[in-house]
């Protein structure tokens, strides 16, 4: 019985000999890709804090992290971000402030406005058109009803009427 003892504390004893967790140590759960600091260490117990959140956790299931793998990651995560930039940048510069949606139909006009109105508001833009015809009105009506439960759109109007009239509707956005 003692002999067990000895065995299952000789265990538990393992994965601390092979590296001594200190407060301050970076380290992650094994398996994971998340990097936490260690806050307090309690024997086998190793408190962690990931980001806001603060876990205790068993030694054995615990790897160190160094500073030059955390640069790694980091750069990894740079890279990512700066692809999403680029896409970015490059929808603003290609971005048109206007649309065309005449002889639609009403579902497809509403999905294309949807569209241009999600990417207006993406890039920034503070001022669009939609160009719907006058026609039967059907178009106008679908589109205005949309306008009117989308939260960045601040107002919406007919274009003056030398630049089109109620052919053409021009949206502020926040």
């Amino acid at each position: 019985k003692k002999r067990k003892q000895q065995k299952r504390e000789e265990r538990n004893l393992q994965p601390t000999a092979h590296t001594v967790l200190m407060k301050g140590d970076s380290v992650r759960l094994k398996g994971q890709n998340s990097v936490g600091e260690v806050l307090s260490v309690n024997g086998n117990e190793i408190t962690v804090a990931f980001g806001l959140l603060k876990s205790t956790v068993k030694a054995d299931r615990l790897e160190k992290v160094s500073k030059n793998q955390i640069k790694k990651e980091n750069s990894k995560a740079t890279f990512i971000s700066s692809q999403t930039t680029d896409d970015m940048r490059e929808k603003q510069l290609n971005f048109k402030q206007e649309i065309d949606v005449r002889g639609m139909r009403a579902d497809e006009a509403l999905q294309a406005v949807t569209y241009f109105i999600d990417d207006a508001i993406q890039v920034g833009c503070t001022r669009v058109r939609i160009l719907h015809g006058t026609g039967t009105g059907v178009l106008r009506q679908v589109i205005r009803q949309y306008l009117k439960t989308v939260s960045g759109v601040s107002h919406f109007q007919d274009e003056h009427v030398q630049l089109g009239g109620a052919g053409i509707t021009v949206v502020e956005l926040n």
